[in-house]
C-alpha cells in the first residue's frame, strides 16, 4: 500500500470516531435547528394570518366575478 492509502484509511477511522464521540451533540444541533426552523414557519403562519383577516376582504372585492361580460360589451 502506498503511503498516501494509508493516510487516508487512518483520516477515514478518526473521523468516524470523532463522529461517534460527537453523536450526542451533532444530534442536539440538528434538533435545535429544526426547532428554529419551526418557531420561523410558525411566525409566517401567524403573520399570514393577521394579514389575510385585515387586508382579505380588500382584495376580494376588487375581482371581477363576470368577467366574461365586461369583455363582450367591447
Amino acid at each position: 500500500m502506498h503511503k498516501s492509502a494509508i493516510t487516508g484509511v487512518l483520516m477515514i477511522i478518526v473521523g468516524a470516531i470523532v463522529l461517534v464521540l460527537l453523536a450526542g451533540f451533532i444530534l442536539s444541533v440538528i434538533i435545535t435547528l429544526l426547532k428554529v426552523l419551526a418557531v420561523v414557519i410558525g411566525i409566517i403562519l401567524v403573520i399570514g394570518g393577521i394579514a389575510m383577516i385585515i387586508f382579505g376582504g380588500r382584495w376580494s372585492r376588487r375581482r371581477f366575478w363576470r368577467w366574461g361580460s365586461e369583455t363582450s360589451r367591447t
